[in-house]
């Protein structure tokens, strides 16, 4: 059972580590990352908290998993911006770049967009 465990532990590090994932602001009011996801990668289950701009420095589609099986494909092309919405309360998600190229992008969440409805 420990040794389990421990691969499994394993597993999730290398697999969430393997994102790359590089905060460019963290203030009050937005925080910007830059994600560069490879070839059939995927990102942890997350929720996306606040409205968010992403803007693809090498675009793509990525195909959303939502925690019930469902799926949706989103187009991100490239030097174009996206408005992304706040997700229902208890939604999780995956990010999946099923492509055969990476995907490049700097997202802008909006923390205090919160406020403004």
């Amino acid at each position: 059972m420990r040794y389990l465990l421990l691969y499994l532990c394993f597993w999730v590090f290398s697999t969430v580590q393997s994102l790359e994932y590089e905060v460019q602001i963290d203030n009050d009011f937005v925080n910007v990352v830059r994600v560069k996801i490879m070839p059939h990668e995927e990102s942890w289950l997350h929720r996306d908290d606040y409205e968010h701009v992403v803007v693809a420095l090498q675009g793509g589609v990525m195909t959303r998993l939502e925690a019930d099986g469902s799926t949706t494909d989103v187009n991100f092309p490239t030097g174009r911006a996206v408005f992304r919405g706040i997700d229902p309360p208890n939604q999780l998600h995956k990010s999946v770049n099923n492509s055969h190229d990476s995907i490049e992008l700097i997202i802008t969440y909006l923390k205090m967009s919160k406020s403004f409805h």
